[in-house]
């Protein structure tokens, strides 16, 4: 009898060590799931603020009407932002076009490559995700498996450069455009449909109209 109840014993031992394992095994999964849920919000977030900054700090050192966002370091932001990494402790993908005269510039962007098949992309900014792949390329429209990726577009530089607006969303990019110059200034030779353009020294407000490819005066 004392044998029988020792192997009961036993028995129920390995049935309650086998249960309590599974219970800290599914607790354990579900934490790093949430970890690397939070992660991910975090990394939106992370993406967010460094684009409120790279547009803060957006500006057109060629003069040619143009704003431009500061310039990658070997596809990395550049440290004078502040952030540069996502929750996961990797670098943000970073890379940068400009609209207006190609030029070597120390600071600011310089490249006519295209980053993207989105229209009117100025940067564009890439959290490698939970596996630290990037999987996202200039191709891609939108971001790949598990990689985050976030966009700035010409009209979102220009409304906050000229109105000191709030931010507007990436679904804008090609709208709130706007340019400031003299009549004597060289004018983009290829602008974004409704982009607006005032003249400093007549006080002159113009639209450009895509279907005649011209400026047309709408003030005063």
């Amino acid at each position: 009898m004392k044998k029988g109840f020792m192997l009961v014993e036993v028995m129920i031992a390995i049935i309650m060590a086998g249960i309590l394992a599974a219970v800290l095994a599914t607790m354990g999964y579900y934490t790093l799931i949430q970890g690397n849920t939070l992660k991910q919000q975090n990394s939106k977030t992370m993406l967010e603020v460094i684009r409120s900054r790279l547009l803060n700090t957006a500006a057109n050192p060629d003069n040619d009407s143009y704003f431009e966002l500061l310039k990658e370091v070997n596809s990395t932001v550049p440290v004078v932002i502040g952030l540069g990494k996502d929750a996961w402790g990797r670098n943000i993908y970073y890379t940068t076009y400009d609209f207006g005269t190609h030029n070597v510039n120390a600071t600011y962007a310089d490249t006519n490559s295209s980053i993207s098949p989105n229209a009117n992309v100025l940067g564009r900014l890439v959290s490698l995700g939970e596996d630290g792949i990037l999987d996202t390329d200039e191709n891609d429209s939108m971001a790949q498996n598990d990689d985050i990726m976030l966009e700035i577009g010409i009209g979102e530089t220009n409304h906050l450069k000229l109105y000191n607006g709030s931010e507007v969303t990436t679904q804008t990019r090609g709208y709130n455009s706007a340019i400031v110059a003299l009549s004597t200034d060289p004018l983009p030779a290829a602008p974004i449909n409704g982009t607006i353009l005032f003249l400093r020294d007549t006080n002159v407000t113009k639209i450009y109209d895509i279907n005649t490819t011209s400026w047309i005066q709408i003030s005063p």
